[in-house]
């Protein structure tokens, strides 16, 4: 079951730029599960091009950041 205040704290994180404490979220929740919940997630708060452009922001920095 989707953890909405994490996916909600995630969120923010990547909002305001702190993407290094975002990558420590997404792994404290569970990295296999993180990635549908929150695409459901940001499917809830914005329109497609919006949650998609959230996403890919996410997913990008998530893997530039682990894959250094």
């Amino acid at each position: 079951m989707p953890d909405n205040i994490k996916l909600t704290e995630t969120h923010v994180s990547l909002i305001n730029g702190q993407r290094r404490q975002m990558v420590n979220q997404i792994k404290e929740y569970g990295l296999y599960d993180f990635w549908a919940d929150y695409k459901d997630f940001l499917h809830g708060l914005y329109t497609a091009p919006f949650a998609m452009e959230h996403f890919t922001d996410a997913t990008i920095s998530y893997f530039r950041i682990t894959n250094r």
